[in-house]
Order: C-alpha cells, then structure tokens, then sequence
C-alpha cells in the first residue's frame, strides 16, 4: 500500500495539473467576457447601466463562466474523495462516505460555487461604477470599452483567479478530510511539500515532526501566517502509526 506521503504527492500532483489548465482556461474566459460585454455597449442608455449587473451577468452566461464555476465545483472537487480515503487507509484508518456526509458535503460544495458566483458579480458592479461615470461625461463607446477592459484586467477575479481556485480546491480536500475524521480515534499530523516556495510558517511546522489534538490543529490551520494558497493540509491518522513514521506528541 502507497505510504500517506505517496498518496499526498499524488494527489498534489492531480491538483497541480488542473490549475495549471484552469489557469489557461481563465485567461480565455476574460477575454470572451470582455469581447461580449463590450458588444453590449452599442446603444447602452443611462437606465441600461443603473441596472448593468443583469447585462454583466448575462455577459459572463454567454461567456461561459458560470458553465466553467460549475465544472471546478461538481467535477474537479468530486475527484477529492477518492485520495481522502486513501489517505485515512495510509493512516491506519478505515472510513467510508455515507449519504449524512453526501448531504453536508453538497452544502460545502455550494458555499464554494456562489463565491465564484459573488467573485463574478463583484466585477459587474464596478464596471458598471466605471460606465456611468463615462455616460456622465458623454463618452463614446470605445472610450467604455477601454474601460471595460482595465476595469477586468485590474480585478482580483482576473489578478487572483487561479489563486483562489487552488485555496478553494485545497480548502475543500482540507474540509472532507475533517468532515471524515469526526468520531474517529485518531491524531492530526500536518503534510505537504517542503520546496523553495514553502513559507517559513509551514516549514517550521513540517520540521518539527509533531503530531496535534484537535485544538492544536486549529490553532496552527487558523494562523495568518498560512494564508492563501497553502499548500499544506492536516491529515487525520492513528496514533501508533504517527509514532512509527516518526512523529512525536506536540507538548
């Protein structure tokens, strides 16, 4: 059987491919939002930009975005699940996915969805901020398309997308793994890589070969230091396999 370190490179590795596209993907997606809403402009009265968030959000259906948050939400995170339990199997641990878990988990899947959704809407609201500042001053519709254009380059949807993607995935893998440890008998040991771009918070924390309770856990997974885009997870494994692959007790 794969060692919880093999597993968790492994499934590092899958998380690191999807990115890696969804990061190409992304950049194609603005570039179809900002072609179609400027489309949009031709004959765009004041009362269309008092109510823009409806032409935006249809600007981002057509564009494909919400097509594009639902494939990361129902088919990237659904590729978790299978390394979760393989990392409770590593850990000495035997757990299963029930239907009390398929219903919270549906709950964590949504809450992720209509962040992207907000993230999306949050753009509209201030290209829309931008357009009725240029109807004010009489502009032309190319002056509004330049806007458009720097108003989604300039957002951290477009600057932060893939980031928040990857905190998303890796919240969620983090998430399933909690769900899953509840009601079982078992130590917290904090896994991941140990690179250049490791932070010194995590390093420090993966050197010292420790393993927590549940208040340790939270102590050490809430700290700033960790952030966005931590590449980091606390697995849930028994004790006694804690200690044979090195770990002593955090006292």
């Amino acid at each position: 059987m794969p060692t919880l370190d093999a597993i968790y490179k492994q499934e590092q590795a899958k998380i690191g491919r999807f990115i890696a596209q969804f990061d190409k993907d992304i950049q194609g997606m603005f570039e179809k939002v900002k072609r179609i809403s400027t489309a949009k402009l031709a004959g765009l009265s004041t009362d269309d930009i008092l109510k823009y968030e409806f032409i935006w959000r249809e600007s981002l259906k057509e564009a494909g975005y919400y097509a594009f948050v639902n494939d990361l939400i129902d088919k990237q995170f659904d590729g978790i699940y299978s390394g979760v339990l393989k990392t409770f199997e590593a850990g000495g641990l035997k757990t299963a996915f029930t239907t009390e878990d398929a219903t919270k988990i549906q709950i964590l899947k949504q809450m992720k969805r209509d962040y992207f959704i907000r993230l999306g809407d949050d753009v509209g609201l201030t290209v829309k901020r931008e357009l009725f500042k240029y109807a004010i001053a009489d502009a032309s519709v190319d002056d509004m398309a330049v806007g458009i254009a720097n108003t989604l380059k300039g957002s951290n949807l477009a600057k932060y997308a893939t980031t928040y993607a990857n905190t998303a995935i890796l919240n969620f893998y983090q998430e399933i793994i909690d769900l899953k440890a509840k009601g079982l008998d078992g130590v917290w040991v904090y896994e991941g890589i140990k690179d250049a771009r490791t932070r010194d918070f995590c390093r420090h924390v993966l050197n010292k070969r420790k393993y927590y309770d549940g208040s340790d856990k939270s102590r050490i997974a809430s700290d700033d230091d960790r952030a966005y885009n931590c590449r980091h997870q606390f697995v849930f494994i028994d004790e006694d396999v804690a200690i044979a692959d090195g770990y002593k007790k955090n006292k």
